[in-house]
């Protein structure tokens, strides 16, 4: 996607950026006895990402993740699985949820459950899964190929035919060839 020309749309993205996975986090966090959690929490930090791609384009937005979409996606799975199935190992029912009581050196007795844990997993899941739809949405949509060489390797079966030429700019039909 070409970069957006608004000094001021990248300005005011960069700020949300930050705020909206601040915001993110407390919804994260709140989620145990209030209305929130992993899943709400994971589609406003996705949300961020978007605004993301929108000012600055989907290659500087992947810099900024840092890590593949589907290796996020595929760490929330485990982390919410592990959770889940933690419990059977000690012989208590599959969800079953326990607290870890610590002391902290400034912060005291601190006791955090395990539902964090699951909705940690929840929140990574629904980032990793967002943010690569949109990735690929927003390449496909800008004319880009959707997947990159190494992606269309990892991701698609040596069976099936491309559906676009790699390396290939995707232009728009022209007027004559539509119907």
């Amino acid at each position: 996607m070409r970069n957006a020309d608004s000094l001021i749309l990248r300005a005011v993205a960069a700020f949300l950026f930050f705020l909206i996975n601040v915001f993110a986090i407390y919804l994260l966090l709140r989620g145990h006895n209030l209305p929130g959690g992993g899943f709400i929490g994971g589609l406003c930090s996705a949300l961020s990402f978007i605004l993301l791609c929108l000012a600055f384009g989907v290659e500087r937005t992947q810099k900024v993740l840092r890590v593949d979409p589907v290796q996020i996606a595929v760490a929330g799975i485990l982390l919410a699985l592990g959770t889940a199935m933690l419990p059977m190992a000690m012989g208590d029912a599959f969800l079953k949820h326990t607290h870890l009581k610590f002391e902290a050196v400034f912060l005291g007795h601190i006791s955090v459950g395990t539902p964090l844990f699951f909705d940690v997993g929840v929140f990574l899941v629904v980032v990793g899964v967002t943010t690569k739809l949109i990735f690929v949405l927003v390449r496909s949509s800008t004319g880009l190929v959707a997947l990159e060489s190494h992606e269309r390797a990892r991701y698609a079966s040596p069976m099936e035919s491309p559906i676009e030429e790699t390396g290939t700019r995707v232009d728009a039909p022209k007027a004559e060839d539509r119907p």
